[in-house]
C-alpha cells in the first residue's frame, strides 16, 4: 500500500478502517515472510554447523564430560572461598571384592613353551665349603611372543604301483590319492584360500595389500587370481548357503541391515553408481548366522525376496524398505533406538539442551538393559525370569520416554535436528517397544551393523573395490 500524508487520509471512518485493515493484513504478511525467513536460516546454520562438526568436529557419539575445561581452575580459590565447610557424617561401608587391575591373564589354550634359566656350577658352588647349593624353588615369568607369518610347500608324492606278477590282477597302475583339494588345481592350499578370504571379508584386507603381502616372500600372485579365487570359493559353497539360508529362516529372530559398496565391473552401470550389501543375521540354537546377498538396488523389492515365507521377529533401522516386508503377517517388526539415538546426538552437537535430556534417559535404559543381560547370560536368570523382570524394570522407562517425547512433539520446527530427532523416534517407537517380547532381541541393531563393518571398513582402506557381480556371500 502506497503511504499517505495526514492531509491525504479520508475523513470518514469506513475509509480509515478499510486502510487500517489493508495496513494490518500487509504486516501479518510481513511477519509470516521474516518468521519464514528466520527459520530457513536456523535451518542452513544447523546444515553449517553440522558440516563444520563433520570435518572439524570429533565423530564420537559419546557423551561429553560435563566440563571439558580446566579454566576453573584459576578462579577456585575466589570461587569457593566463602563456601561453608561442610560437617563430616560418617558411614558404615559393608566389605566387598575389589577388582583386580591390570591386563588380563594369557589365556591358558596357547601353547607355552618352557626356557628354563639356571646358575652355572661355578655359580651354584660354595665358595667356603665346596657343596653345590640346593634347588629350593623357581619364579615363572610369562612372555607373549606373535610367530610371523611364514610360507612352506607342502609336497604332495603320490606313489604310483604297477601290477603285482598275479595273472588276475586287473588294474595295471594304481596310485595313492592326493589331497581333497577345495578349488581343483589351484596351487594353494585349502587353509591358505580360507586365510585369504578371511582376511578380506573379515579382517577388511584388501586384495591389493595381500599381492604385496605375499610378494614379499618372493610369491607373485596378481590381484586378478585371489579375485578369481575368492569367486570360485563362492560357487563351491553353494550347497553351504543354502543350508545357512534354511536355518536363517527358520530362526526366530532375524536382524537386517544393508551398506554401499562400489563394484568397478558391473553390466549397465558406472563405478560410481551405488550399489548395496545386504546382510542378515539370524539364530541357530543361539549362535548367530550371518548371511551376506549384494545387489546393484536398494530397492524394497530385496527384502521382500529374501523374507519370503518367514515368520518371527524382524529387526531393522528406519529404512521405509523393510516396512512392507515388517507388515507381513507372522512378523513383527522391531525398531532400533540407536538410530534414535544418532538423531538426538546431531541436535546435541548443535547446541540443543533438551536432546541432551532425552539422550540421558537412553542412558539409563541401557545400563539396566546391560545388567539385565550380564545376569541372564551367566545362568543367574532363566529365559522367563529374564523377559518378566526386563519387561518390569523397562516398560515404565520407555513409557515415560515416550510422553517425554509426546510432549516436545512441535516445540521445535520439523526443519530443525531436535524436530526431526523427535518426529524420527515417535514413528519408530512402537516397533522398538517390541524389543522387550524376545531373549534374543536387544534394544538395537548394532550386532548387524558389527557384521557389516568390514565392509565399511573395506570401503575406507582400499582405493578401490573390484566386486564381481556374485550375488550371495556367507
Amino acid at each position: 500500500m502506497d503511504a499517505l500524508t495526514l492531509e491525504q487520509l479520508p475523513d470518514d471512518v469506513a475509509s480509515l478502517k478499510n486502510i487500517i485493515a489493508a495496513l494490518m493484513k500487509e504486516a501479518s504478511q510481513y511477519k509470516s515472510e521474516a518468521a519464514t525467513a528466520s527459520l530457513e536460516a536456523l535451518s542452513w546454520q544447523e546444515k553449517y554447523e553440522s558440516l563444520k562438526h563433520r570435518f572439524f568436529g570429533s565423530s564420537s557419539e559419546k557423551k561429553p564430560k560435563e566440563e571439558n575445561s580446566q579454566g576453573w581452575l584459576f578462579n577456585e580459590a575466589e570461587t569457593y572461598a566463602k563456601e561453608a565447610p561442610k560437617t563430616e557424617e560418617k558411614v558404615s561401608v559393608k566389605a566387598h571384592e575389589r577388582v583386580k587391575r591390570g591386563p588380563k591373564p594369557i589365556p591358558n589354550d596357547i601353547p607355552r613353551v618352557d626356557i628354563v634359566s639356571e646358575c652355572s656350577l661355578e655359580e651354584r658352588t660354595c665358595p667356603h665349603c665346596g657343596a653345590l647349593r640346593p634347588e629350593i624353588g623357581e619364579e615363572v615369568r610369562e612372555e607373549l611372543e606373535v610367530i610371523p607369518a611364514k610360507v612352506i610347500v607342502n609336497r604332495y608324492i603320490m606313489k604310483k604301483y604297477g601290477p603285482c606278477e598275479c595273472k588276475d590282477c586287473q588294474s595295471p597302475v594304481i596310485q595313492a590319492s592326493g589331497p581333497v583339494k577345495f578349488i581343483p588345481g589351484s596351487r594353494f592350499s585349502n587353509n591358505t584360500l580360507a586365510f585369504f578370504l578371511s582376511s578380506k571379508f573379515v579382517d577388511a584386507q584388501p586384495f591389493y595389500r595381500m599381492e604385496h603381502i605375499l610378494s614379499r616372500f618372493g610369491i607373485e600372485t596378481p590381484r586378478a587370481t585371489l579375485c578369481g579365487l575368492a569367486i570360485r570359493a563362492g560357487r563351491g559353497l553353494g550347497d553351504l548357503i543354502e543350508a545357512m539360508k534354511e536355518d536363517i529362516k527358520a530362526s526366530h529372530v532375524l536382524l537386517m541391515d544393508e551398506t554401499v559398496v562400489q563394484v568397478l565391473h558391473e553390466t549397465n552401470s558406472t563405478p560410481q553408481s551405488k550399489h548395496f550389501m545386504w546382510v542378515t543375521e539370524g539364530f541357530s540354537e543361539g549362535k548367530p548366522i550371518i548371511f551376506f546377498h549384494y545387489h546393484p538396488s536398494r530397492s524394497k523389492e530385496i527384502p521382500l525376496r529374501l523374507l519370503k515365507d518367514y515368520e518371527g521377529y524382524l529387526q531393522t533401522d528406519g529404512y521405509s524398505g523393510y516396512d512392507e516386508a515388517g507388515s507381513f503377517p507372522g512378523i513383527r517388526h522391531v525398531g532400533c533406538l540407536a538410530h534414535v539415538r544418532r538423531k538426538f546426538i546431531e541436535a546435541q552437537k548443535l547446541g540443543s539442551k533438551e536432546a541432551s535430556i532425552f539422550i540421558s534417559m537412553i542412558a539409563e535404559l541401557y545400563e539396566k538393559e546391560a545388567e539385565l543381560r550380564k545376569s541372564y547370560n551367566e545362568g543367574l536368570l532363566d529365559t522367563a525370569s529374564f523377559l518378566s523382570l526386563r519387561r518390569k524394570e523397562q516398560a515404565p522407562k520407555l513409557t515415560a520416554m515416550h510422553s517425554w517425547l509426546m510432549a516436545h512433539a512441535g516445540v521445535s520446527p520439523p526443519t530443525l535436528a531436535f524436530g526431526k530427532a523427535v518426529s524420527y523416534a515417535l514413528s519408530q517407537w512402537e516397533k522398538i517397544t517390541h524389543y522387550l517380547d524376545h531373549e534374543l532381541l536387544t534394544p538395537d541393531t548394532n550386532r548387524v551393523e558389527n557384521a557389516i563393518r568390514p565392509f565399511v571398513i573395506g570401503r575406507k582402506c582400499s582405493p578401490s573395490r573390484i566386486v564381481t557381480p556374485h550375488r550371495q556371500f556367507c
